[in-house]
C-alpha cells in the first residue's frame, strides 16, 4: 500500500465536526428533557447482538432480512453477529434479559445512538444513521398509544418542525392474514404492472406494496381492498381501540388524519401504526414513526407483553430543520484568547490558561510560539470575546490586559478581577 494514500469515511457514513455537534446536542438534550418529563428511563445497549435477534424481531418477509439490509458478521467464537439496524429489538431483549416487567407493569425506556442499514445512500438517510427512540411495554390499553403519540409531537414542535400525523391500524396478525390473502389475490391479478421489487413482496408480504415509492405500485394499489375497511368487518375489537385513541388525540389536541394506506416496515407492528410526515424535504417525507409491537417480546421468548414506540432519525430531523431555515444552534463561544509576550510570560500563562478554566471560563492560547500578531489574528479567527495580554510588564505588576473584542476597548487590571469581569462577559 502507498504512504501517499488517502483515505475516506465509508459510503454512507459521514464525520461530525466540531461546528455541527451543537446542533445535534440539541436535538438530543431536547429529547432527553422530554422523555424525563414523560417518565422514560435511558437506555443504552450494544452495537452489536446476535443475528438471531433481528432476524426474529423483524420477520422473515422484512426488508432488513429478504433485501439483505443488515451488517452481519461472523465473529472469533464462530457466532453471527449483526449491527443493530433499529433499536427496538435490542431494547426488548435487555428487557427480558434484566427482568425489567419484576419492577413494575409498565417499563418505559428511551434510547439514543447509531443504527446500521446497507442500503442506498440519500439525503437524509446513510448506511450509519443515529436514532433517538422510546418504548412503553407492558400496557395495550389506547392511552399508551396515546402517550407516545403525545411525547412525538411535543418533541417535534420543540424542535420546531411543523409535521403531520399519519394513524392507521392494522389490526392484529390473526385477522390480518384474512386480508392479505384477499390482497395478495387482487395484486397477483395485476403481478406484470407492479415493479419488481413489489413482485417480490407480493408473496412475502404484499402489505408492503402500499409502502412503494414506484409509480406503477401507486396505480396497482389505488382500486385495491383496504386494510381498514377489512377490519371494520371482522376485527371488532382492533376498531373499537382504534377509535378510543382517536378520542384521546382529540383531546389531548393532537392533530392527525387517518390514513388506511399506512404501513410499516418491519412485520412485528399490531393494531396502531403512525408516521409523522413533512413536506420541507421534497415529496412528503418520514421524519418520525412507530407502532404498536403486541407480539414481539412473546417472539424473542418473553411472555405475551403488548408494547408500543417510535423512533426518529436524527439525520432527517437536522434536514428538515434546515429546509424550515429554523435558527440553528452554535457552539459555545470562547470566552477568552491568552496571548503572551516572550518566554517567561508563555511559562506564566500556563498557570494563568488554569484558573481561569478552574473558573468555568472557556479559554485558549497559543502553543507554537506565534508573534503577538499571530496570536491575536488567531483570537478573531476563534472569535473569542476577550484577548488577554500578558507581558513582563503586566506580570511585574501583577495585572493582565482584557481587551475586549467585541467592544474593542482594554483594560489592564489584576487576574481576580479579570477573572470576574470575564465571567460577567459571558452573558
Amino acid at each position: 500500500m502507498s504512504k501517499n494514500k488517502t483515505f475516506q469515511s465509508p459510503r454512507g457514513t459521514h464525520d461530525i465536526l466540531p461546528e455541527e455537534i451543537a446542533e445535534w446536542g440539541f436535538i438530543e438534550n431536547i429529547f432527553r428533557e422530554l422523555c424525563g418529563r414523560y417518565n422514560y428511563g435511558e437506555i443504552r445497549t450494544p452495537l452489536f447482538e446476535a443475528t438471531e435477534l433481528f432476524d426474529r424481531a423483524a420477520g422473515e418477509a422484512s426488508d432488513l432480512v429478504v433485501t439483505k439490509q443488515m451488517y452481519s458478521f461472523i465473529a472469533p467464537d464462530e457466532q453471527s453477529y449483526t449491527l443493530r439496524p433499529e433499536g427496538t429489538a435490542s431494547v426488548v431483549r435487555a428487557f427480558l434479559e434484566a427482568h425489567l416487567n419484576e419492577r413494575g407493569p409498565v417499563s418505559k425506556l428511551a434510547y439514543y445512538g447509531p443504527m446500521f442499514r446497507y442500503e442506498g445512500t440519500q439525503a437524509g438517510r446513510q448506511r450509519q444513521f443515529h436514532q433517538c427512540g422510546l418504548e412503553l411495554i407492558g400496557a395495550s390499553a389506547p392511552e399508551a398509544d396515546a402517550e407516545v403519540l403525545a411525547l412525538a409531537a411535543d418533541f417535534l414542535k420543540a424542535l420546531g418542525i411543523e409535521a403531520k400525523l399519519l394513524i392507521n391500524t392494522l389490526g392484529t396478525p390473526e385477522t390480518r392474514a384474512g386480508y392479505l390473502d384477499e390482497l395478495r389475490t387482487f395484486l397477483g391479478a395485476r403481478r406484470d404492472t407492479l415493479s419488481e421489487d413489489s413482485q417480490r413482496r407480493l408473496n412475502v408480504n404484499p402489505l408492503r406494496v402500499f409502502d412503494s415509492k414506484d409509480a406503477r405500485d401507486h396505480a396497482a394499489v389505488e382500486a385495491a381492498p383496504r386494510l381498514l375497511t377489512y377490519l371494520e368487518m371482522h376485527d371488532e375489537e382492533s376498531i373499537a381501540h382504534f377509535a378510543q385513541l382517536k378520542t384521546h388525540l382529540d383531546n389531548l389536541g393532537v392533530a392527525y388524519e387517518v390514513d388506511p394506506l399506512l404501513v410499516r416496515g418491519l412485520d412485528y407492528y399490531t393494531r396502531t401504526a403512525f408516521e409523522f410526515v413533512s413536506d420541507k424535504l421534497g415529496a412528503q417525507s418520514t421524519v418520525l414513526a412507530g407502532g404498536r409491537y403486541d407480539g414481539l417480546i412473546e417472539e424473542l421468548g418473553g411472555a405475551p407483553t403488548p408494547g408500543i414506540g417510535w423512533a426518529a432519525g436524527i439525520e432527517r430531523l437536522l434536514l428538515v430543520r434546515a429546509a424550515s431555515e429554523i435558527q440553528t444552534t452554535t457552539a459555545p463561544r470562547l470566552t477568552a484568547f491568552l496571548i503572551t509576550m516572550g518566554d517567561v510570560a508563555r511559562s506564566a500563562g500556563v498557570k494563568i490558561l488554569r484558573q481561569l478554566r478552574d473558573n468555568h471560563i472557556n479559554a485558549d492560547c497559543d502553543f507554537v510560539g506565534r508573534s503577538v500578531k499571530a496570536q491575536m489574528r488567531e483570537a478573531n479567527r476563534q472569535k473569542a470575546r476577550f484577548a488577554l495580554l500578558l507581558g513582563e510588564n503586566e506580570l511585574n505588576e501583577g495585572t493582565i490586559m482584557v481587551k475586549d473584542l467585541d467592544a474593542s476597548t482594554q483594560e489592564a487590571m489584576p487576574l481576580e478581577a479579570a477573572i470576574e469581569r470575564l465571567r460577567g462577559g459571558e452573558q
